[in-house]
């Protein structure tokens, strides 16, 4: 009986024993299961992490995970601002996303990030640092926290991890624990984010310049333009047209117009155009001040319009006549400087091409240098047709003054010659008289003509056959009537034979070297030798030399000798004796050079010659 009684105890001590170890087995198997769910996420927060680099994305999917890894009701991720040394946390989690900013030392993240040490608390209403107004105006309420600072690897505090209110109790030090290597390892995700988004800025920093150097090689290149049509266009309207056509590709516009103002009246005037019917508005008038050029012509500023509709009398003063409808204008001011008087104009871009948009502020700076090297451009333009007017007037009076000074030498003869056949009886006398003023009238027709094809710059000739030795000694004796008083002419017949050749021409060529012998001569108080030489070259070219024994040709214009209106200290000299010998000669298809040092001058002339004899006949100079 009493060995049943103690079977009896023994199995229900071992049943008690069956139960108590069930319970610790279920328990153990709870821990491991939570276990397991703890290590998963953990996983899964090692995969977030390194999964992306956005950190709005990395915060948002990790701070969810931490929460349930840690058992907490809610989880903070605050990022130290160096700049401005405060923590920011632009996610938490919880029902509402709210922006907390804390300066460092400032609550509890505050304090962590100051002294880089975790805090864990099982009441935060119980410490002094805690801020209750983040309750009070979320509706939350904290109890437990936990807080652990983020450090780099150069161990550089970089933010703070907080989670709060531990579901069933408080954080224990494995949560500590636990909490700081997530810290860690976010830390290193954090690290790789700013690296990615301090890389992506610099990209598009790098962009963003790329994009202002493409747009400012652009622009120098259109500058560039612009100062070779400037330089290169030989007409105003030409420029305009050039300068323009560059300002509405540069603009990306699909129509322009330049506008100028010519008188004092202020009315502009459509000196060019493109685009939206140019043919239909070129050369009409807009009157002062209206439109919008009128407008940004009058006050000098700028205008831009970025929706034009029928009541914008613009599009009635353009649009009305040549079917064209604009959008959008840009239009910028030209003021340029004439004769001591301010012009004024306009530049228009009308439409910005599709695909672009409105005219930007960058379009607007673009335009208004243009317009700057525009007026500019005008200015020089008109200086430059003004100075050439000048110019041509001041050429026109030399040019006159030597025409006068060349026909005293006729003029002189004549004189002479009327005044003895008014004395003279002899009939033969009278007869040679008339003939010899008769030459000199030729003489003066063929040097009007010759002085109107200089200026003309054309010349024909009139090459013909002629004895050399009757034309020289002809030409010789002209000579010493006209300077004979002034330089002894000497002529040397080398070649006695037949010449082609322009006869007045070269006689008018040949006396302007003789007189201007005869004035270095007269320069020095003295007469002196002019000498012609004919010879023939072994090609059967004709050679001439004309030799005189003045002073020489001064170093100061020897290189430029043959230019136009070169003179060196001749009270009467214009300049226009040597530029006419040149242009004789090479308009015979010759050469002409000069040698000269002082006491020796020499002017070589050679005349191409046919190869067999032909007839007289009209040779056009080339």
């Amino acid at each position: 009986m009493r060995e049943r009684e103690e079977l009896t105890t023994s199995g229900e001590y071992i049943l008690e024993v069956a139960r108590a170890g069930e319970g610790e087995l279920s328990q153990m198997a709870q821990r491991v299961a939570k276990e397991r769910a703890r290590l998963k996420t953990l996983q899964e927060i090692g995969v977030l992490l390194g999964s992306t680099l956005d950190l709005n994305e990395l915060l948002q999917k990790v701070l969810t995970r931490v929460s349930d890894v840690m058992e907490a009701d809610r989880s903070t991720l605050y990022l130290l601002d160096e700049d401005t040394n405060e923590l920011w946390s632009k996610v938490a989690q919880g029902e509402h996303v709210i922006e907390i900013r804390l300066n460092v030392g400032e609550g509890l993240a505050g304090s962590v990030a100051e002294s880089g040490r975790a805090l864990n608390l099982k009441d935060a209403y119980l410490d002094v640092r805690f801020n209750a107004e983040w309750d009070r105006k979320t509706g939350f309420r904290t109890r437990s926290v936990l807080c652990v600072p983020m450090k780099n690897q150069h161990g550089r505090i970089i933010g703070v991890l907080q989670v709060l209110n531990k579901r069933g109790g408080y954080f224990t030090p494995d949560d500590e624990a636990l909490l700081e290597a997530l810290a860690a390892q976010a830390a290193v995700s954090v690290e790789n984010s700013k690296l990615f988004l301090s890389v992506v800025g610099k990209n598009i920093e790098l962009l963003e310049t790329q994009d202002q150097l493409e747009r400012k090689i652009r622009e120098l290149d259109v500058l560039f333009e612009i100062a070779q049509v400037s330089a290169s266009a030989a007409k105003l309207d030409d420029l305009l047209q050039g300068v323009l056509a560059r300002a509405m590709r540069a603009i990306d516009a699909e129509a322009a117009s330049l506008l100028l103002s010519m008188d004092d009246s202020g009315d502009l005037w459509f000196r060019a155009a493109f685009g939206g019917g140019a043919e239909r508005v070129h050369g009409k008038k807009m009157e002062a001040g209206r439109g919008v050029c009128g407008f940004v012509a009058k006050t000098q500023r700028p205008h831009v319009i970025h929706e034009i509709d029928e009541g914008v009398e613009h599009a009635r003063v353009v649009g009305e006549d040549n079917n064209y409808h604009p959008y959008n204008l840009l239009c910028v001011p030209l003021r340029w400087e004439e004769a001591g008087e301010i012009r004024t104009g306009a530049v228009e871009l009308l439409n910005k091409e599709q695909g672009q948009g409105d005219f930007s502020d960058d379009d607007l700076k673009l335009a208004t240098v243009i317009a700057g090297h525009i007026s500019t451009a005008i200015e020089q333009a008109r200086n430059r047709h003004r100075r050439a007017r000048e110019e041509r007037l001041s050429a026109l009076g030399q040019f006159l003054s030597g025409v006068l000074h060349d026909l005293k030498a006729p003029m002189t003869v004549i004189k002479g010659y009327t005044r003895l056949l008014s004395e003279e009886s002899d009939p033969d006398t009278r007869e040679e008289f008339v003939a010899t003023i008769l030459r000199q009238v030729d003489t003066l027709e063929a040097m009007t003509k010759e002085t109107l094809a200089f200026a003309r710059g054309e010349t024909e000739l009139w090459v013909r056959k002629v004895y050399v030795y009757q034309f020289f000694e002809e030409l010789a004796e002209q000579i010493r009537r006209a300077v004979g008083d002034r330089i002894h002419v000497e002529v040397e017949l080398l070649d006695r034979g037949i010449g082609y050749l322009d006869a007045h021409k070269i006689q008018r060529a040949v006396h302007n070297l003789a007189r201007n012998a005869a004035e270095a001569l007269a320069d020095e108080g003295r007469m002196g030798t002019f000498k012609i030489v004919v010879d023939r070259t072994d090609d059967g070219e004709l050679l001439l030399q004309f030799i005189d024994d003045g002073p020489g040709v001064p170093d100061a214009i020897f290189a430029r000798l043959f230019d136009s209106f070169t003179t060196h200290g001749k009270a009467g000299g214009t300049g226009l004796g040597l530029a006419v010998v040149k242009q004789v000669v090479e308009a015979h298809g010759g050469k002409i050079l000069c040698r000269s040092k002082p006491g020796e001058t020499v002017f070589e002339m050679t005349l191409p010659q046919p190869a067999e004899t032909t007839s007289a006949g009209t040779i056009a100079a080339r």
